[in-house]
């Protein structure tokens, strides 16, 4: 993963480089050597060895580049900043959102709780009130 990350940071330019700089020394390297000593022959055969893993590795690291869409480019890493404080905001602004929901929500039911008396309650509490005024005033003698 930290390969494909650097890839796609710095392209693959100087890894290629730097295996193809590899390549042509192991190259030139067999191209001196004579295969007739046995001593020679193992070192051939080492340098094929060492000659197919850098073959391997440019091939890999060229299917790496293909896979991840190259290296970043200045527009891309321009978009990605972007994108990121973007998400930074929205998550502040969602942050601040729900905290004011939360506090309209908690006054909406300070204000249920303090008048959440139904009307039946209402109506029977006006008509005990009404009798007790009726019967004070009958007592004093207005209502007859």
């Amino acid at each position: 993963m930290e390969h494909k990350l650097q890839l796609k940071r710095i392209g693959g330019n100087e890894f290629k480089a730097e295996s193809e700089q590899l390549l042509l020394q192991v190259e030139a390297r067999l191209s001196v050597l004579d295969g007739q000593s046995k001593e020679e022959k193992k070192k051939i055969t080492a340098l094929q060895k060492d000659k197919a893993a850098l073959e391997a590795r440019l091939a890999k690291t060229d299917a790496i580049l293909i896979g991840i869409g190259g290296k970043l480019t200045e527009g891309e890493a321009k978009t990605l900043i972007l994108k990121k404080l973007q998400d930074v905001a929205n998550d502040q602004l969602h942050r601040y959102l729900n905290a004011e929901k939360r506090r309209l929500i908690q006054a909406v039911e300070n204000l249920w709780d303090k008048y959440a008396v139904s009307s039946r309650v209402l109506e029977f509490k006006r008509t005990e009130t009404l009798k007790a005024l009726d019967g004070s005033l009958d007592r004093l003698g207005y209502l007859r």
